[in-house]
């Protein structure tokens, strides 16, 4: 007699490995996403900046970036020129990541430089972290330069 199938013992057995396999791959899914995520806002954030210091060399104007925390989440990014928001720039930050400090906000001036109460201040740093605890800097310097790393620069 020939023996098409599985038997329930054999099928059994199939499906407790494939879950065992599961459980162990899921957590490490859900980082991936969460550290995708980080690194995609964070390049947004990087071009926003950047679109944000073009705008104000050819605008002659001071351009404001704030970075607003509520509670409950999610924070937000706003754009202020002579305090009035241009909402095409307001992005909301997503569910698994936030900002780590509570009161970054810089401006360009009509040079490009960012600057503080008017005069050109040194490199400023923005932070955010992911809810897996991954970390993303973008650091502005003093001669408009701006750049995403990994590590806090000193």
């Amino acid at each position: 007699m020939k023996k098409n199938g599985f038997t329930l013992i054999e099928f059994i057995a199939v499906i407790g490995i494939m879950g065992i396999l599961a459980l162990v791959v899921a957590p490490r899914i859900t980082d991936t996403l969460v550290t995708a995520e980080l690194s995609s806002f964070m390049r947004q954030l990087a071009a926003d900046a950047q679109l944000v210091r073009q705008q104000a060399i050819l605008r002659g104007a001071t351009l404001n970036m704030q970075f607003h925390h509520f509670d409950p989440p999610p924070h937000q990014l706003r754009v202020y020129r002579d305090g009035v928001e241009l909402k095409e720039y307001r992005r909301i930050l997503p569910s698994s990541v936030r900002f780590q400090q509570t009161n970054v906000n810089f401006a360009f001036n009509y040079l490009g430089e960012p600057v503080a109460f008017g005069a050109p201040t040194p490199n400023k740093t923005i932070t955010l972290v992911a809810t897996n605890g991954k970390k993303k800097h973008l650091v502005l310097n003093i001669a408009g330069r701006i750049r995403i790393s990994d590590e806090y620069p000193n």
